[in-house]
């Protein structure tokens, strides 16, 4: 799990930056499905963007929100 977030933060990151939207499938599992809630979050972070979650049967739905969250500061991924 060291290796897995900050892994998979860069990937959905640079991802969602290039597409604005991403589609995983095979996310089955609670657990898979809860490290990558927690990877949305750590994107939102770094973004300083929302990032939305939508998880059905099929999978998990990444998408980038419009609008910056308030009082956020760029990184250097999105600069």
């Amino acid at each position: 799990m060291a290796r897995f977030l900050p892994a998979m933060t860069e990937w959905l990151a640079k991802e969602l930056l290039e597409k604005g939207s991403v589609r995983l499938a095979a996310l089955d599992t609670l657990g898979s499905q809860r490290n990558f809630q927690e990877v949305a979050s750590r994107v939102s972070a770094v973004l300083g963007r929302r990032v939305i979650t939508v998880t059905s049967s099929h999978g998990m739905t990444f998408e980038l929100a419009d609008e910056q969250l308030p009082d956020q500061e760029r990184t250097a991924i999105t600069r």
